[in-house]
């Protein structure tokens, strides 16, 4: 796991990091699902940002994809940030209790998605405490507030940073779904203890 010493300050990413960054989120979803393993999600606080490496995420393919909340072009009010840029956060509310992270990927008009499962803290937050969806944007202090806004927003709660790739990704099925649930769209960085 990256040293403590490694957590990027609240700041965006540099134009040159940047470019590198959209050019990877601009990918389809399993391109960029892989992509996204080893990057930094910052969550910007008033006292000091709060940071984690993701470590495990499914791709949802748009409007083709029985799991996806884009399946058949509904396009509600809720799921119109994954018709976004690339790097628009899409952030819903499930079950009653957990809220859910998700970047939107691929060109923009197409709703392609990245769901960030699973994430290694950084600093300050917890061991275990990014391990699922719901814990991660708990720990992080995300909500539905976040979604529509971009990555690269300087007004944006959220940013994201390089960080370093994972040396081996595993490959499995997507986890707590029905529709379409026996395809491999679920990447994880198999040396990472934190992968739920």
């Amino acid at each position: 796991m990256p040293s403590a010493e490694a957590v990027p300050r609240a700041a965006g990413p540099g134009p040159a990091e940047r470019k590198r960054l959209l050019a990877g989120l601009g990918q389809p979803p399993v391109e960029a699902a892989r992509f996204l393993l080893g990057k930094v999600l910052v969550r910007r606080a008033s006292r000091a940002a709060l940071a984690a490496r993701i470590v495990e995420t499914e791709a949802y393919l748009g409007e083709e994809d029985p799991a996806a909340h884009a399946y058949g072009g509904r396009r509600t009010r809720r799921t119109e940030p994954l018709w976004g840029p690339p790097g628009t956060v899409y952030v819903y509310f499930i079950y009653g209790m957990h809220h859910c992270l998700n970047v939107s990927v691929d060109r923009e008009g197409l709703p392609g998605c990245v769901l960030v499962r699973a994430a290694e803290p950084l600093g300050r937050l917890p061991a275990g405490s990014l391990r699922g969806p719901g814990r991660l944007c708990r720990a992080l202090r995300l909500d539905t507030s976040d979604s529509g806004r971009h990555l690269f927003d300087p007004a944006s709660r959220l940013t994201l940073r390089e960080g370093p790739p994972p040396r081996r990704i595993g490959v499995s099925v997507r986890v707590g779904i029905r529709q379409a649930a026996d395809r491999p769209l679920r990447f994880f960085d198999v040396d990472s203890p934190e992968v739920s």
